[in-house]
């Protein structure tokens, strides 16, 4: 196969993206005359022009548009076949993405004994509760919350959110259960911005057969991490429950006092790049993660299984 220079068809991808040669000089550092010589090579090379050279501007042929659709494509799949060997060759990086509150309430605390079973391995955390793309990005793992399938990605189901009523130990009196009805005489916290229906309050009344009619002494926060936070310090009752606050849950530093189906929200997915071989140290990293939830379900299903009164 007889092929053009490599430095030409790099220099006619990003002069054809950017459609200026003074532009793409400087994006690949050399001078504006050198790019220009380069594309006029290229066009020798193949016997046709790939630009119309107008007065202040260029512009691509029908020819030349063609041909940088595929230059770009091949490039761009050689970018990314390049970064995969040398993930899976050398770096003991593992890249986590994931939202705050799950690096916060779930991530952090639990990620020491992954750390105590793998200290050779490099944890970089990206927090963020916006949707990114693995592969642009450069992001090896993401634990993700909602709904498959997540275009492009693989992704294994962890565990599923469960919310209720939830407040600090000691901001109702201990032991007391209370109905529904009576949560309208208590502080509630909400929780503002793009999150789902489940969140609201008025939500959860009408799942109870309720009217929602607000309440006293409610304040409202437009992150999760606030409303944690606001029902640790005492502020009223929040909408959360596991497996984020499941410490605070365990260790009574929060409770669900109050006599109500718990809601099921959304799951929360273990997400990988579909079209790249995870380098080992990702391996790990899922395969622990995988573990921990896998165990989790498994004692729920036997808590779930012991007869009454046992």
């Amino acid at each position: 196969m007889i092929l053009p220079p490599p430095n030409l068809l790099v220099t006619f991808e990003a002069a054809g993206r950017l459609l200026s040669f003074t532009i793409a000089a400087t994006e690949l550092n050399v001078t504006r005359v050198a790019v220009s010589q380069q594309i006029r090579a290229l066009e020798n090379f193949l016997g046709v022009p790939l630009f119309y050279r107008l007065h202040r501007s260029i512009r691509l042929t029908s020819v030349g548009e063609r041909y940088h659709r595929a230059i770009s494509a091949a490039l761009e799949q050689t970018v990314r076949a390049t970064a995969e060997i040398t993930r899976v060759a050398e770096s003991n990086v593992v890249s986590v993405m994931a939202t705050a509150g799950f690096t916060t309430y779930w991530l952090m605390p639990n990620i020491g004994a992954f750390r105590q079973k793998h200290p050779e391995v490099e944890l970089r955390f990206i927090v963020s509760d916006s949707v990114l793309d693995l592969n642009r990005e450069n992001i090896d793992v993401a634990i993700r919350y909602g709904d498959p399938p997540f275009p492009g990605h693989n992704a294994d189901h962890l565990v599923r959110e469960v919310i209720a009523p939830t407040c600090a130990t000691g901001f109702v009196e201990s032991g007391r259960t209370l109905s529904p009805s009576e949560l309208m005489q208590y502080p509630l916290i909400h929780l503002d911005g793009p999150y789902d229906e489940q969140t609201r309050w008025h939500h959860w009344f009408r799942a109870q057969g309720m009217e929602w009619r607000g309440s006293q002494a409610a304040i409202t926060v437009n992150t999760y991490t606030n409303l944690v936070q606001a029902a640790l310090d005492g502020q009223g009752f929040a909408l959360v429950g596991t497996p984020l606050i499941e410490r605070y849950l365990v260790s009574d530093t929060l409770v669900q006092p109050v006599d109500a189906t718990p809601i099921q929200r959304r799951s929360f997915y273990l997400v990988t790049p579909g079209d790249q071989k995870p380098s080992n140290v990702t391996m790990l990293f899922c395969a622990w993660i995988r573990e921990f939830f896998d165990i989790k379900s498994r004692e729920v299903g036997l808590h779930s299984q012991v007869p009454e009164g046992a």
